[in-house]
């Protein structure tokens, strides 16, 4: 009824039903122990489908508890982060109710109060995370049907990605403090994640080639992507230089030859929240967080005329649609390029 499948270093159960395949992610373990989930999973299918299953009560604070604890194994560092905050914010609402005995009801009336409060896609991250851990619980055993089937997410009109000026990237190196600058160098020239920056590791620098190969954080797999000669210069001078956060240059110790951005413990950096945000007050930048550095590099290649299909590769898009959130500074860009032309001279 079910299959096992080995992919991006994790083990996948794999469903067939009404020839629709259906993946479920068992996570990182060894075979054997993997196949003990698959029959798990088989028996808990088969409970569902002839509509025998007991839900097992557990209250939701609990479960949410068990559930962040999948998150963190088996997610993205950023997403874990937003199931978390997402799950304090669910908390107030189910948090003594036992996983059973939320409804759909329930669910609405959360919409009602949250809106009041928040904007409509700050409601939709909780919701779609509140779904996710529903489906799970099914999944887990806990309920036999997810009570989310029908809630509808609020619909709203989705702004262009905030992208750095030149001039403010400029503003923003200069605020920058030794720490942090190397950091934003890396992020404003290759698009990369804050996850896939934080695991950077100097064996995935190959200088000869002049190539990072890229972990991506969404989804396993990896991809390359070259250096330019900012990059090249930063990456070569860190290898031997460390900086500390008090912004204190030192030679790098041996636990610290790992991870390119490091602690001083040679564990990742994880966040440069706080830093960006203070270096973007000093420079008078608002709106700015980490991931406005990727929409930047993709925003001036776009700009430079880089077509689409590349900057995707480049920002390991799984989907052409993502990257087309881009695609009217490619029409912005054109029209200008048509606008300095003037064959004759105006009517």
């Amino acid at each position: 009824m079910a299959t096992l499948y080995h992919r991006y270093g994790s083990w996948w159960a794999i469903f067939t039903v009404n020839y629709k395949q259906k993946w479920i992610k068992i996570g990182k373990m060894s075979k054997t122990s993997a196949k003990a989930v698959l029959r798990k999973l088989e028996e808990d299918y088969e409970k569902r489908r002839f509509k025998i299953v007991e839900d097992r009560l557990i209250l939701f604070k609990d479960y949410a508890s068990e559930y962040l604890n999948f998150s963190k194994a088996n997610k993205a560092l950023k997403t874990y982060i937003r199931d978390d905050t997402s799950t304090k914010n669910l908390l107030p609402a189910f948090g003594d109710i036992y996983l059973p005995r939320i409804t759909t009801q329930s669910i609405e009336q959360y919409k009602i109060k949250r809106i009041e409060h928040v904007k409509p896609r700050t409601v939709n991250i909780e919701l779609r995370c509140l779904s996710h851990m529903l489906n799970k619980a099914v999944e887990w055993g806990y309920i036999g049907a997810s009570p989310f089937k029908g809630i509808k997410l609020f619909s709203y009109k989705k702004k262009p990605p905030r992208f750095l000026t030149k001039e403010e990237s400029k503003r923003l190196m200069d605020y920058s403090t030794p720490w942090l600058k190397p950091m934003v160098i890396v992020m404003l020239n290759t698009g990369i994640r804050e996850g896939e920056r934080a695991r950077l590791k100097f064996e995935d620098v190959d200088f000869k080639r002049k190539i990072i190969l890229i972990h991506s954080s969404k989804g396993g797999g990896h991809r390359p992507i070259p250096m330019n000669e900012n990059v090249r210069d930063t990456l070569k001078w860190l290898k031997d230089n460390y900086v500390t956060k008090t912004n204190k240059i030192t030679k790098r110790t041996e636990a610290q030859m790992e991870y390119v951005f490091c602690d001083e413990d040679g564990s990742p950096v994880l966040s440069i929240r706080n830093a960006l945000s203070n270096a973007c007050r000093k420079a008078g930048i608002k709106g700015v967080s980490a991931h406005t550095l990727r929409h930047t590099f993709a925003s001036h290649l776009v700009m430079s005329g880089v077509d689409l299909r590349t900057v995707q590769r480049l920002m390991g898009h799984t989907s052409i649609a993502t990257t087309m959130v881009y695609a009217h500074l490619t029409e912005d860009h054109l029209a200008r390029s048509v606008e300095k032309l003037l064959w004759v001279d105006k009517y």
